[in-house]
């Protein structure tokens, strides 16, 4: 049976009495996946973002600010293939209407800066930060210092209330003699270095004919043998799968288990949707559930999904990608530190929002009962309870093979999608909140489902208007919880 609004507001007065927490939003005692309870809080974060570093426009110290102004409690400045580490960087500024020209990679190992900062951008980060470092470059042109990782933790962490976390996107291209392209973006957290097999020249290392899982396989070992070696955690990321166009299927995923995490919500992507494909053809929510029931039949760990911004315009340049709020995690961790967060993650103690969030959520293992708590909205609010039943067909129902419309002559987005029957990513329960309600709300695992995950929903528009991305939703995903 569901809970009222009046007994909602009763439990929850009594669990703010026991916790001695008091009724703020994003606070709880945590049911953990794994039983007991302890005291935690709720931490809002973006693990993907860009700056001046690589092809972001915004000065790190811009896009720091941007979100701890706002309430988020820990950011990863994501910047291509570097980490900010290097005293001796500097960027050229030009006028707010000349051509920004690339530097020439071939002559720059590693180039002297990356791009070029229009002087808006100087202007903007000169009113706020006025301690800006310039001098005068060889060609008369003003030059800017870009500050590294340990000058922004210092000037920006805050114990308990904000934390800049160590960042790096490798992105690699694989090419193969047919003539397609696959992108492989993977963001790895926690490790304060360049792993040498991401360093190149330029922002995408192409390599030829290697295997997709046997690619990215490979470059997990490489930041876990680091990661150990320092006596660090660390997470592995697989960044927007679909993006650019479909690059990494979910047969990838599920031959590579120890990669956990991957995009289910990112603020970029260009390219519209594949034509002619079914109706339960291929977005983020599908390839995880196609991901997940295989990964449960097998006994292999679930991949959890994040949303991030992928964050590369601050300023207005574009108003439908790659701007900053639109989507986050919460991460339910005992204090804010990387360890914390870490360990919450990988036991899946956290929500993915965007645009909405819930107020609490937790997991009974005993039971396997996955519950949701929704705040009372201005328009209703839908959770979906979704699971995969053991009884799926491994054999796809149909294959589907698509190219972009403005690349139909190219080998290049040449893409096969194969497509399931609908017992994986089933909609097994689905309430209707009304506005201005607030309810406790939850599943319980039948004996044919494989796992369950919850995703609510309230009609309206997010920051982000890219394609591949949810149509006139605000959403919130729980983790997949199973049994044992």
């Amino acid at each position: 049976m569901e809970t009222t609004r009046r007994d909602f507001l009763r439990s929850a007065a009594a669990l703010a009495a026991l916790t001695g927490f008091g009724a703020l939003p994003g606070f709880a005692t945590a049911v953990r996946t794994g039983g007991g309870a302890a005291r935690t809080r709720w931490y809002k974060g973006n693990l993907h973002t860009h700056t001046f570093w690589s092809d972001g426009k915004a000065f790190p110290e811009v896009s720091i600010d941007w979100y701890r102004s706002r309430g988020y409690n820990f950011l990863g400045l994501s910047d291509h293939n570097v980490f900010q580490d290097d005293p001796d960087r500097w960027i050229g500024l030009i006028g707010n209407d000349e051509k920004d020209v690339k530097p020439d990679w071939a002559k720059n190992r590693p180039p002297r800066f990356l791009y070029n900062a229009r002087r808006r951008y100087f202007d903007i980060y000169r009113t706020a930060f006025p301690d800006v470092v310039t001098r005068t470059g060889a060609d008369g042109r003003t030059e800017v210092r870009l500050s590294t990782f340990a000058e922004l933790s210092q000037r920006f962490n805050m114990p308990g209330e904000f934390l800049l976390l160590p960042d790096v996107e490798a992105t690699r291209v694989v090419d193969y003699a047919d003539g397609r392209s696959h992108q492989l973006h993977m963001n790895y957290v926690n490790l304060p270095e360049l792993l040498p097999s991401f360093a190149a020249p330029d922002f995408e290392r192409k390599v030829r004919d290697v295997p997709l899982p046997a690619f990215l396989a490979a470059h997990h070992r490489e930041v876990a043998s680091r990661s150990a070696a320092r006596g660090c955690r660390s997470l592995f990321i697989l960044n927007h799968p679909i993006w650019m166009w479909y690059d990494v299927g979910p047969e990838v995923l599920i031959e590579t288990p120890d990669v956990r995490f991957f995009e289910v919500c990112n603020g970029g992507a260009s390219f519209k949707e594949a034509e002619g494909l079914p109706a339960d053809g291929l977005d983020t929510d599908r390839l995880w559930d196609v991901v997940n029931a295989f990964r449960a039949r097998r006994g292999y760990p679930l991949i959890h999904g994040i949303g991030t911004d992928d964050t590369h315009h601050y300023c207005g340049e574009d108003r439908y990608m790659c701007i900053p709020g639109n989507a986050w995690v919460r991460v339910r961790a005992e204090s804010l530190d990387a360890g914390s967060l870490i360990d919450a993650m990988v036991r899946g103690d956290f929500v993915t929002c965007e645009g909405l969030e819930p107020d609490d959520v937790s997991f009974d293992p005993s039971a396997g009962r996955l519950e949701v708590v929704v705040g009372a909205g201005v328009a209703p609010r839908t959770v979906r309870f979704i699971v995969s039943k053991r009884d799926f067909s491994e054999k796809p129902v149909g294959k589907v093979t698509v190219r972009p419309a403005k690349h139909r002559d190219s080998m290049r987005y040449q893409r096969e999608i194969a497509f399931y029957d609908d017992r994986i990513g089933r909609v097994a329960k689905t309430v209707e909140i009304p506005a201005g309600e607030a309810a406790r709300v939850g599943y319980t695992l039948a004996d044919d489902d494989l796992y369950v995950r919850a995703r609510i929903e309230e009609k309206g528009e997010t920051v982000c208007k890219a394609s591949l991305h949810p149509k006139g939703l605000r959403c919130a995903w729980t983790q997949p919880y199973r049994v044992g």
